[in-house]
């Protein structure tokens, strides 16, 4: 019966330049395909850059091994029948004046079970919280 998950990040960060990422899940395991997801990463002193992904939803993009993020990403089910759920996302950055938002949808086989927040590389979580709250 869920319908909404949030997903809120305090001081997350990693040990190395790598994106993070959020993938989605159902009894069968984690899904790394089929994702439709557009990211944006806008900073006071840089050019805006934009992220497309089809193997997970883009938390962070920017390659900084000292980034900080904070922020929560909120995921809806839109679709019960096909499993299909939408994310809208919007983190900050302690390092430098950084807005990370994300956005776009992923359809599940079944039903949703678990989430996976990971690095696209051998970087490891050395900071921060993860909380997650379901409805």
């Amino acid at each position: 019966g869920t319908t909404m998950v949030v997903v809120m990040l305090e001081g997350v960060s990693i040990n190395g330049t790598s994106a993070h990422f959020l993938q989605l899940g159902d009894a069968d395991g984690i899904e790394n395909t089929g994702y439709s997801s557009v990211s944006m990463l806008s900073q006071n002193a840089g050019t805006p850059g934009v992220t497309a992904a089809t193997t997970a939803f883009n938390i962070d993009t920017s390659g900084i091994a000292s980034r900080v993020v904070n922020g929560a990403m909120i995921l809806t089910l839109k679709d019960s029948t096909n499993f299909t759920w939408t994310l809208q996302s919007s983190l900050q950055r302690d390092d430098v004046a950084t807005t990370l938002v994300c956005s776009g949808t992923k359809t599940l086989s079944a039903v949703l079970t678990q989430l996976r927040i990971t690095s696209a590389s051998a970087d490891t979580f050395d900071a921060g919280s993860i909380n997650i709250a379901y409805f």
